[in-house]
């Protein structure tokens, strides 16, 4: 690829590719990207399930692309608070076996698009392609795939252990990682940098979220998330029960059992997941980086219970707790809805200080603007 010279050369192209796994690495890098000069131009790589929720939230243009190189972990449907870790690793390893193939013409594909820099969230082949396309390519991560399968395969195939190795290898091919707290320690990866926080922006809207759901300044308001696919096993009339405490939830998703008086639905298009954080007094919620981040961005109180073969979820445990706005709720409590001594517990702690840096997307934006401006900002 020729080197830029001079200052009237326009801004080489950033590619980012994001892994299909959930909707926290998509926020975490849409936080990122709306803070991208609009001069830089962007292509978006990542599953086509993800094209409408990009559109929802970036706030500047960007081009999207199909394509798939990661699997991420499989969570049973209903059941987004464990991992079936033979499931994981056997679909793991039969999309790197479609991918592995495709680095070359992904490594043209970057020459072709006159690529400056790549950003990859999660997954380890781009930054393989990257590297061979002599275009420098960073990683975006509190955790990475390897981190994540590595305990799976102990006692797996050989073929799962082959895997884990070359997905080490693959993500030694950064030229950097952008490491968001709160993370794993990931000693065997070099070159991090860490950039604290990388949430999302939230507006703080209360008055306005309390009069569209007709509340009064009493009620408590709870940002409610668990996950893309839900816990069916969750007792969804005990957390009707609420209601009679003046305790009020607020989500996107209907409970499975019907309408509850104080679950109360609203659009993501209208309403991100950083502007009701801020605008409730507590989050009851998985514990994942998304939302564990912007909680912490936030300073709001987060309920969360534990997640069975999640490797992270120690890395986000620990940090919730060191902060002091994090609130753990065992495993039976949490499916029944046991969470009013947790609840009043978040409630009396009120508004925290972030326990990191809440500017990473900011970090990481101006680096990739760097990397993608002509003459001096064309090295990794």
């Amino acid at each position: 690829m020729a080197k830029r010279a001079g200052t009237s050369a326009k801004p080489g192209v950033l590619v980012v590719h994001v892994t299909s796994h959930g909707f926290g690495h998509m926020n975490r890098t849409v936080a990122v990207l709306n803070k991208v000069p609009a001069e830089i131009p962007i292509i978006i790589r990542c599953s086509p399930d993800l094209f409408p929720n990009w559109r929802e939230r970036l706030l500047r243009p960007a081009d999207l692309d199909a394509h798939v190189s990661d699997s991420g972990a499989v969570n049973p449907m209903g059941g987004s608070g464990s991992t079936d870790a033979a499931a994981t690793l056997e679909r793991a390893i039969a999309v790197y076996r479609e991918s592995l193939p495709r680095v070359d013409d992904d490594a043209e594909y970057l020459r072709r698009v006159d690529a400056a820099a790549v950003l990859s969230d999660a997954p380890p082949l781009p930054l393989v392609s990257a590297r061979r396309a002599g275009v420098p390519g960073w990683l975006l991560a509190n955790f990475t795939w390897y981190d994540i399968y590595k305990p799976y395969a102990q006692d797996a195939s050989p073929e799962a252990k082959r895997l884990v190795a070359d997905l080490k290898a693959a993500y030694r091919q950064a030229a950097g990682v952008f490491r968001a707290e709160p993370a794993l320690k990931m000693g065997w990866l070099p070159n991090q940098t860490d950039v604290g926080l990388v949430a999302n922006p939230g507006r703080d809207r209360t008055k306005e979220l309390r009069g569209l759901l007709g509340l009064g300044k009493t009620e408590k308001l709870v940002y409610f998330y668990v996950g893309r696919y839900g816990q069916d096993d969750l007792d969804w009339g005990r957390l009707a029960s609420f209601a009679s405490r003046g305790v009020h939830f607020v989500g996107y998703h209907a409970a499975p059992a019907g309408a509850l008086p104080n679950l109360h639905l609203v659009s993501a298009s209208e309403w991100s997941g950083g502007d009701l954080i801020a605008s409730t007094d507590a989050v009851v919620a998985k514990a994942g980086y998304g939302t564990m981040s912007e909680a912490m961005a936030h300073g709001r109180p987060i309920l969360y219970p534990p997640r069975v073969g999640f490797a992270e979820y120690r890395a986000l445990d620990r940090a919730a707790r060191s902060w002091g706005g994090g609130v753990p709720v065992a495993s039976r409590d949490f499916a029944a809805m046991r969470i009013g001594p947790a609840l009043d517990c978040a409630f009396a702690l009120g508004r925290l200080k972030p326990p990191y840096a809440p500017d990473g997307a900011a970090q990481v934006a101006a680096h990739l603007a760097k990397l993608c401006r002509p003459a001096k900002g064309r090295a990794g």
